[in-house]
């Protein structure tokens, strides 16, 4: 072997490792891809749930809820129902914190609102006498007189008719109707004509006993009697 023909060997022998590196280097590395039937395995997979998707289901959710909210408060009803929930004036000047709570029973006696009702009659931390029996609880005692299966009784509507009719003092007491004072008179028992049937009122009159529905509420504010009854 020659000198000469070494070299030319060392010389092919050094090109191609030098190729061969220069292949390595400019290369692209490619990331391993998993095997399909590999990816995952072992480990369950659960498919994300679109974030549009978890925004519609939660907004059809709270939407519902504030339908039957609605739908809840629009199907209160009562007999004061269609009534007017503003006071009508007084013949003389009631005092002003006899006139609030005049003015607050009538709403909310014509929204329905038993609760309300109930709020008011514990405003000045006394109870308002609305039963002659063991009842404890007006807004039930009330929602059950209105709601009764076999004998209803419109007790909203009167409540806000009475406190609409001509009233007297007495004992510190604002009260309606004044066919409720001693010695009523004919013209009061008549302001009545819508309140009750013809015959019950024939029926007070001749007693000289009104037994209906009367309402008192103190000089100060403070809801005291609301009953019907003796």
């Amino acid at each position: 072997m020659s000198y000469t023909g070494g070299m030319s060997r060392a010389s092919l022998l050094c090109a191609c490792l030098l190729a061969t590196c220069l292949a390595c280097t400019d290369a692209p590395r490619t990331p391993p891809v998993a095997s399909p039937s590999r990816a995952g395995a072992g480990l369950p997979t659960t498919p994300a749930t679109p974030v549009a998707d978890r925004v519609d289901a939660g907004s059809s959710v709270d939407a519902g809820a504030l339908a039957s909210t609605e739908a809840g408060a629009a199907a209160a009803t009562c007999s004061a129902r269609k009534l007017s929930p503003v006071p009508k004036p007084t013949a003389k000047p009631l005092p002003p914190a006899v006139a609030s709570m005049r003015e607050r029973i009538i709403a909310a006696a014509v929204a329905c609102d038993y609760a309300a009702l109930a709020k008011l009659a514990d405003e000045k931390g006394q109870g308002v006498r609305f039963s002659f029996g063991p009842d404890e609880d007006p807004a039930a005692y009330w929602r059950s007189v209105e709601e009764h299966e076999t004998t209803p009784q419109p007790v909203m509507a009167r409540l806000v008719q009475v406190l609409n009719l001509p009233f007297y003092e007495q004992d510190n007491l604002m009260l309606w109707p004044t066919a409720f004072r001693e010695g009523a008179t004919d013209a009061d028992f008549r302001a009545l004509k819508d309140l009750y049937p013809p015959g019950e009122l024939k029926a007070m009159r001749k007693e000289k006993s009104y037994l209906g529905l009367r309402v008192g509420i103190s000089l100060d504010g403070d809801w005291q009697l609301a009953v019907a009854g003796d």
